[in-house]
């Protein structure tokens, strides 16, 4: 879980630093659906399962907002040095 967690941090700040949101819906997307793929309880949903998908897609979209905010950062820099 805690690779996961990792992995979607680092795709939400990726996401933020390059792409727009239509990109973060679908990798939201792909997120849920991979997590309730892999996750790693036998047997129908339960909550463990759900809080665990609900924590990865919480961690990318903030993860996304902390990459919207290093891009802003990286633009005004870039722009004060011309």
């Amino acid at each position: 879980m805690l690779w996961g967690l990792v992995a979607a941090g680092v795709i939400g700040i990726l996401l933020g630093f390059r792409v727009r949101a239509p990109a973060l819906i679908v990798a939201t997307a792909v997120v849920v659906v991979a997590g309730a793929v892999v996750g790693d309880t036998d047997g129908w949903f339960d909550r463990y399962r759900l809080l665990s998908i609900l924590l990865l897609v919480v961690t990318l979209q903030c993860a996304y907002l902390v990459g919207l905010f290093v891009r802003l950062i990286w633009r005004r820099a870039v722009t004060r040095e011309r």
